[in-house]
């Protein structure tokens, strides 16, 4: 694996595509930052990244949190330039999309859109 002076910022990395995210940026080489709302959850991803010979620093993260998000890209991008941001951030809905209010579809979708507007959000901007 050839190192790069790039940070990768997984913003949702849970144990299924945020983690295999994580996973597949650091094997290229790039140190990645991952978070989750249940920080201590990241410990089994962080090893298997480490054991890979890649470079992972885990926080607890709340993604609805402007200060947490600000923070969290600021320190990755302090790190080493920022690369990618990848916001994968889970609704945690657990029903058929039919079955979905207008005001719970709205919630959901302003998880993802607001963040992403968020001027402080793109250190390169």
């Amino acid at each position: 694996m050839e190192k790069r002076n790039a940070t990768v910022a997984v913003v949702g990395a849970g144990d299924f595509i945020g983690g295999e995210i994580a996973k597949k940026f650091a094997a290229e080489g790039f140190d990645v930052f991952v978070g989750r709302r249940q920080g201590d959850k990241l410990k089994p991803l962080v090893a298997e990244i480490e054991a890979a010979g890649g470079t992972v620093l885990a926080r607890s993260l709340d993604a609805r949190k402007e200060d947490q998000m600000v923070k969290f890209l600021a320190d990755a991008d302090a790190h080493a330039p920022l690369e990618v941001c990848v916001f994968n951030i889970g609704a945690n809905v657990n029903f058929p999309i039919v079955e979905t209010t207008e005001r719970v579809f709205r919630k959901v979708w302003e998880m993802g859109a607001i963040p992403a507007s968020w001027p402080a959000a793109r250190p390169h901007a």
